[in-house]
């Protein structure tokens, strides 16, 4: 049997989508990933009301787990017939997942998730493009390539964006938006960053 990657969606429990509940609610054992700063996982709090099943919390490093226990927890998932990985937005983009698929010994199947970054753009009321315009996606981490994909894209789309806050909010002064942990508690949208906080998404528009 296929191990279930299911995408939980932006952080709201009404954002699942069917397919990720009836994946819940099918499993015996359900892992879910948190950050080894926090013994909270977001990722459980949107699981436990769907399922009946074990949850089991995998503390992942956020400046990266070392090797040793990626194959630890690849191992115990590898073991578990009817499990399901479960993390928030979609597991093929910026997935915690992505670490331990190297380590795990069975079929993947992923089940998508709403984005953060198409949810929290509806959440501010913005479009990301009409037409044929262009969008990129740039990590906060590589202040290499955003001034440069602001020159060749007609909006650009900052993830992680707790990195370099002086630098995207003198680039968001031409026209932009940040919004923080949309649909959650903690909830802000601006014109400026003033937190920091790694669930941030950035909006930055060429010529609006």
């Amino acid at each position: 049997m296929a191990l279930r990657v299911v995408g939980l969606g932006p952080g709201h429990p009404k954002l699942l989508t069917l397919m990720a509940v009836e994946a819940l609610r099918e499993a015996e054992v359900i892992y879910v990933p948190a950050s080894s700063s926090s013994e909270v996982s977001l990722a459980e709090s949107l699981v436990r009301p769907y399922t009946r099943a074990e949850v089991r919390v995998l503390k992942f490093k956020m400046g990266g787990t070392d090797e040793e226990t990626l194959k630890r927890y690849g191992k115990e998932i590898s073991g578990v017939e009817n499990a399901v990985y479960a993390l928030l937005g979609d597991p093929a983009f910026y997935g915690s997942f992505a670490r331990l698929r190297p380590y795990v010994e069975r079929p993947v199947q992923y089940v998508p998730g709403v984005t953060s970054i198409t949810a929290c753009a509806a959440r501010a009321g913005i479009d990301l493009a009409v037409g044929d315009q262009a969008v990129a996606i740039v990590p906060a981490t590589r202040p290499d390539l955003l001034e440069r994909a602001i020159e060749l894209f007609d909006t650009v789309v900052v993830v992680k964006a707790n990195k370099n806050r002086a630098l995207l909010n003198r680039l968001m002064e031409q026209g932009g938006l940040a919004v923080r942990r949309c649909y959650m508690e903690g909830e802000q949208i601006s014109q400026r960053i003033y937190w920091d906080d790694y669930f941030t998404v950035v909006y930055i528009w060429r010529g609006r």
